[in-house]
C-alpha cells in the first residue's frame, strides 16, 4: 500500500481495508451468538451463565493475541512502509512463535487452577459441571484462536483483508452446522458447542497458514533468531490492547461477582444476553481499528502524520453513526431480542431495562476503541494504555462496585456508559495534545 494511493481516496481506502475486517469480526460475533442460541434453547439458562462466568479466561487469551499480534503487525507495517520485506517477515515469524508459546503455557496453568477458579466464582452444582465441561475443551481451542487472529492481522498488513473475510464466512457457516448437529441433534450440551468451536478454529488456522506458503506474498515464514528488541517493542506497542482485554477480563469477573451477590443467576444470564449485542458493536469498532491500523502505521513510517490523523477522524465519524443505529434499535427492540435466546420473562425484562440505559455506550465506545488503537499504530503506547486503563480498569471497576451497591441491577447497567463517556473526554484531550505537537513541528 502506497501513501499516494491512501491520499487519493481516504474513505475508500478505509472501507476497503475495514469492511472485510468488520465482516470477519461480525461473523465471529455471529458464531458467538449462534453458540448462545443453541446453548440457551437446548441446554438452558444455567449453561449460558456458566459460560459467561468463564469469559475472563477468553479475554486473557484475546489480550495476549491482540498484544502480540497488534504489536508485531505495527512493527511489520512500518518495515513494509520502509520497503524492508525481509525484516518484516522475520518479525512476523517471531510474533507467531511467541504467541503460541505463551498461549500453550497459559492453557496448562488454567487447567491446573480450575478448582480455585470455581470456588472464587461461587459456582457449584450444575454451574460447576457446565463450566468444567465447556472450558476444558476451550483451553485447547483458545491458543488456536489466538494464532488465527494474529495470522489474520498479518494477512491484512500484507494488503489482503478479503482473505480473512472469506475464512470467516466459511467458519461461520461451519459453526452453525456443527452447533445444529452436536448441540441440537446429538444433544451433546455445552461440550458439543465447545467441540464445534474447536473444529472451526482448526479449519481457520490451516487455511490461513496456507496463505503464507504462497510465493507472491510480501510477508512469509522465515528462519529467525529471537530478537529481544523486537519482542520488547512488540509488547510495548501492544500493551494497551493487552490492558484493554485484561481489563475486560477483570471487569467481567467483577460483574459476575456483583451479579451473583446482588441478583443471582438470572442477572448473569441477562448480562450475557445483552453482552452479545455489545460484543457485536465492539467487533465492528475493532474491525475498523484493525482495518486502519496498518494504514496508520504505514503513514507514520512514511512521515505522513496528518494523513494518519485524517484517517482516524473519518473512522470516528463512521462509528458514531453506526453506534447511533445500534442505540436506537436495541432501545426499542431490546425485549424482542432477548426472547431469541429462549430466556424467561423476568430475564427478558432485565435485558430490556438494561438496553434503555446501556444504549448510551454505543455512542462513545467506538470513539474510545479507535483512539486507543490509533495511538498504538502511531507508536504512542502510553496514551493508548491510558485510554484502555481508564475504560477497562480504573473507572469501570470503581463504578461496577459502587453503583450496584446503591442501585442494584440498574447500577450494573450504568457502570459501562458512565465509564465510556468519561474516557471519551480524556481521549479527546490526548488527541488535541498530539495535534498541537504535530502542528508545531
Amino acid at each position: 500500500m502506497e501513501i499516494k494511493e491512501i491520499n487519493e481516496n481516504k474513505l475508500q481506502t478505509i472501507l476497503r481495508f475495514s469492511v472485510p475486517s468488520i465482516i470477519a469480526m461480525l461473523l465471529q460475533t455471529a458464531i458467538t451468538i449462534t453458540d448462545g442460541y443453541f446453548t440457551g434453547n437446548y441446554v438452558g439458562e444455567n449453561a449460558l451463565a456458566a459460560i459467561n462466568l468463564g469469559l475472563p479466561i477468553l479475554y486473557f487469551y484475546l489480550g495476549v493475541g491482540l498484544c502480540v499480534g497488534v504489536g508485531g503487525s505495527v512493527i511489520c507495517g512500518r518495515l513494509l512502509g520502509a520497503k524492508d520485506k525481509q525484516k518484516a517477515s522475520e518479525v512476523f515469524s517471531q510474533t507467531v512463535v511467541t504467541a503460541a508459546v505463551i498461549c500453550i503455557l497459559t492453557s496448562l496453568a488454567v487447567f491446573l487452577l480450575f478448582s480455585p477458579i470455581l470456588k472464587v466464582l461461587r459456582a457449584d452444582g450444575e454451574l460447576s459441571v457446565y463450566f468444567t465441561e465447556y472450558y476444558r475443551i476451550m483451553l485447547v481451542n483458545y491458543p488456536l484462536m489466538v494464532i488465527g487472529t494474529i495470522l489474520g492481522m498479518f494477512i491484512r498488513a500484507d494488503g489482503k483483508p478479503q482473505v480473512c473475510m472469506l475464512v470467516s464466512i466459511v467458519s461461520c457457516v461451519l459453526n452453525a452446522v456443527l452447533d445444529y448437529i452436536l448441540v441440537g441433534r446429538l444433544a451433546m450440551g455445552v461440550q458439543g458447542s465447545a467441540v464445534a468451536s474447536l473444529i472451526v478454529q482448526v479449519f481457520a488456522v490451516i487455511v490461513q497458514l496456507g496463505y503464507f506458503l504462497k510465493p507472491s506474498i510480501s510477508i512469509r515464514f522465515r528462519r529467525f533468531s529471537f530478537d529481544t528488541a523486537v519482542n520488547k517493542e512488540t509488547f510495548f506497542n501492544g500493551s494497551s490492547e493487552f490492558i484493554g482485554e485484561m481489563a475486560s477480563a477483570i471487569s467481567m469477573f467483577a460483574f459476575n461477582y456483583v451479579l451473583m451477590k446482588y441478583v443471582g443467576t438470572e442477572g448473569v444470564a441477562a448480562f450475557t444476553i445483552l453482552g452479545f449485542a455489545v460484543y457485536g458493536y465492539s467487533m465492528i469498532a475493532i474491525g475498523f481499528g484493525q482495518g486502519i491500523t496498518p494504514l496508520i502505521s504505514i503513514c507514520w513510517g512514511a512521515k505522513e502524520q496528518k494523513t494518519a490523523m485524517e484517517l482516524r477522524r473519518i473512522t470516528n465519524k463512521i462509528l458514531f453513526i453506526i453506534g447511533l443505529i445500534f442505540a436506537v434499535f436495541f432501545f426499542v427492540f431490546g425485549k424482542s431480542y432477548a426472547g431469541v435466546f429462549g430466556c424467561s420473562g423476568s430475564v427478558a425484562d432485565m435485558v430490556s431495562a438494561g438496553f434503555r440505559i446501556y444504549a448510551v455506550t454505543f455512542l462513545f465506545m467506538g470513539y474510545d476503541v479507535i483512539n486507543s488503537m490509533y495511538f498504538t499504530s502511531c507508536g504512542d503506547a502510553l496514551s493508548s494504555a491510558l485510554i484502555s486503563s481508564l475504560r477497562g480498569i480504573v473507572l469501570l471497576l470503581a463504578f461496577t462496585f459502587i453503583f450496584p451497591a446503591i442501585w442494584g441491577m440498574t447500577g450494573v447497567w450504568l457502570a459501562a456508559p458512565t465509564t465510556e463517556v468519561l474516557t471519551a473526554v480524556v481521549s479527546a484531550g490526548l488527541i488535541m495534545k498530539q495535534k498541537k505537537m504535530i502542528e508545531s513541528r
